[in-house]
């Protein structure tokens, strides 16, 4: 009786002890399932993120971005607003201690305001479609991290553009 006492006990510390270094060794430490993830970030694109954990490698993702565009296009010279939001399903590819790599992909709509010299104007509202890559370099686990997001939006149906590339930077704040 005293031998399985001691059995059973050296059995439970082992699964303790196996247990505690798991956890502790594992990328899940910083995705933490149903979380939520808020992300400003910005460059020639203003962007909004919100992220939501919903298992250790697989976060839903909504969109909310402002690019504003202007380029020439021989005497022309064309000014674009894109407001675009997009639901994306986000994975995570690669974990290197504090830095995950991500790809993304989803779809969603856009409304992309254009007016060149001559003074034509073109309005449109179409559905897109997303590709994205995202870089986190977490500061605090679970809490903050710098953010690296690089979208290309696939307009199939726009006048304008039929690729967007939209690449930010910023900051991640993680709320449970």
């Amino acid at each position: 009786m005293k031998k399985c006492k001691q059995y059973f006990r050296v059995c439970l510390l082992l699964m303790f002890v196996s247990t505690g270094f798991a956890v502790a060794q594992t990328p899940f430490y910083y995705h933490t399932i149903h979380s939520h993830g808020l992300s400003f970030v910005g460059g020639r694109t203003a962007k909004l993120n919100y992220m939501y954990q919903q298992t250790h490698h697989r976060q839903l993702k909504f969109s909310a971005t402002y690019v504003s565009d202007a380029y020439d296009q021989g005497a022309n010279h064309i000014e674009t607003n894109v407001y675009n939001l997009n639901l994306q399903l986000q994975f995570k590819v690669i974990h290197i201690g504090k830095l995950f790599i991500n790809t993304a992909l989803g779809g969603g709509g856009y409304f992309l305001s254009s007016k060149d010299r001559l003074g034509i104007k073109i309005d449109e509202w179409q559905p897109d479609f997303a590709l994205g890559f995202q870089a986190e370099f977490y500061l605090i686990r679970n809490k903050v991290a710098l953010t690296a997001d690089y979208d290309i939006l696939y307009m199939p149906w726009s006048d304008i553009y039929d690729f967007l590339h939209t690449p930010t930077g910023g900051i991640t704040l993680f709320l449970f």
